[in-house]
């Protein structure tokens, strides 16, 4: 089902970026995607030289600006990956004052959010998987994660201000020292809610159960023999379990979503229009009574109170079907209906979509064409390591990604900063 991707060739010599060209276009508070593309033509990739560390590059086609912020040394080795955890958790803290990244076989490390200074890798205690770290959505100074030290199901509260962690909450109900039924968000984790409670998705072994962190109540619990858990929706009164049925916070269904297959990459959200969760992703294959033309897509969306689906960009939009390697991220707190999507497809960027980045309203299906992410992921040495996994800030002003920059010697982060954060900040 996957896109045509093509095997990685050799380069032609690109020519070195600027150290910090000057801004384009303009932004502000309702113009997320002013000055950007947004027309479904094809805008092949250009070479264009990586920039410098913390300097920025143009992109040729979509005139953004990325720019790059890390460097790790190629002499790492297979470990000189740093990239952002996943789409679905933010990268940013709440108020975008910190930015937390992976580095491989070294762990999570601490950034300035804005000057993208390194600050420390962080002091955690044995964090269940590389994604399972997530920012408070309100408290700046707060992450949370299930630990599985000495296989003791704990949830651990971390605060950057002092580098230490804590137990949030022992679950007496889950195994203890059985290392397969450790205390995990689940094979495909999403994020929190997005507040004012903070419900989180959780399961050790069969047991699958939400809590509510500020409220200190387990919720729901229930006995599933799969991998999955369940996950919150952004305000915090459903679930959604990866079998089409939207759940109350009991695991009371409350209705089914019209999907074929549960397990694309996916991520949810919150409309900013009505403020109803949103279910946001890549689909492939039409549900039953559907079709190709009028349901397949790269980005679809479906309200998970209505039920009803809006292709966003598919066939139905005027795009091509959806290319592989495709990943959403919904997770913009202080801008919810806007959403990021990061496409490999033909790495060498030569169709609508291959190797781009997108932005998206899904409240009134707005798309803008961002960038080329230069990352050849499953079709370079790097695989799955490469793979752009694009991230939306909290205000919806900045994408970050990952990328071997033409199957390069290592995978760095680079960050789009669009022309709404580059006004903003310029002032």
């Amino acid at each position: 089902m996957a896109g045509g991707c093509l095997k990685p060739q050799k380069a032609d010599p690109a020519p070195a970026a600027s150290a910090d060209p000057a801004p384009v276009g303009g932004g502000g508070a309702a113009g997320v995607c002013e000055g950007l593309v947004q027309d479904t033509a094809a805008h092949p990739m250009s070479a264009l030289g990586a920039p410098p560390l913390r300097g920025v590059a143009v992109d040729p086609e979509f005139r953004t600006r990325i720019r790059r912020i890390t460097a790790v040394p190629a002499s790492e080795g297979a470990n000189a990956v740093i990239k952002p955890m996943y789409s679905t958790m933010p990268a940013w803290n709440a108020d975008e004052s910190r930015l937390l990244l992976w580095h491989r076989e070294k762990g999570h490390e601490l950034y300035d959010g804005r000057s993208y200074q390194y600050i420390r890798t962080l002091k955690l205690v044995s964090p269940s998987d590389i994604e399972q770290l997530l920012w408070d959505p309100v408290d700046p100074d707060v992450l949370y994660y299930p630990s599985n030290y000495n296989a003791a199901p704990n949830l651990m509260r971390y605060r950057v201000s002092t580098d230490t962690s804590d137990v949030v909450k022992h679950f007496d109900f889950c195994p203890t020292g059985d290392w397969g039924r450790i205390l995990t968000m689940g094979s495909d984790p999403m994020y929190l809610s997005w507040g004012p409670s903070v419900i989180i998705g959780l399961r050790c072994g069969d047991t699958k159960f939400l809590y509510d962190i500020k409220g200190g109540q387990v919720l729901g619990p229930t006995t599933v023999s799969a991998t999955i858990a369940a996950q919150p929706g952004a305000s915090g009164q459903v679930a959604w379990f990866f079998d089409g049925t939207v759940y109350d916070t009991l695991f009371r269904p409350l209705r089914k979503v019209a999907i074929k297959s549960f397990g694309e990459h996916s991520s949810l959200g919150r409309s900013g229009t009505t403020g109803h969760d949103q279910y946001n992703s890549v689909v492939f294959e039409a549900p039953p009574g559907g079709s190709e033309a009028a349901d397949v897509g790269s980005l679809v969306s479906f309200d998970l109170q209505t039920g009803q689906r809006k292709v966003v960009v598919g066939l139905a939009t005027g795009y091509p079907y959806p290319p592989g390697s495709t990943h959403v991220s919904s997770v913009a707190l202080k801008r919810p209906g806007w959403v990021a999507v990061s496409i490999v497809g033909d790495p060498r960027g030569r169709g609508p979509l291959d190797n781009e980045l997108l932005l998206a309203s899904v409240d009134t299906g707005t798309v803008c064409r961002v960038a080329h992410h230069h990352s050849f992921a499953g079709e370079g040495k790097w695989g799955y390591w490469a793979e752009p996994h694009v991230v939306i800030s909290p205000t919806a002003t900045r994408l970050l990604f990952g990328s071997d920059w033409g199957n390069g010697p290592s995978v760095d982060t680079y960050v789009v900063e669009l022309p709404s954060y580059s006004a903003a900040s310029a002032r």
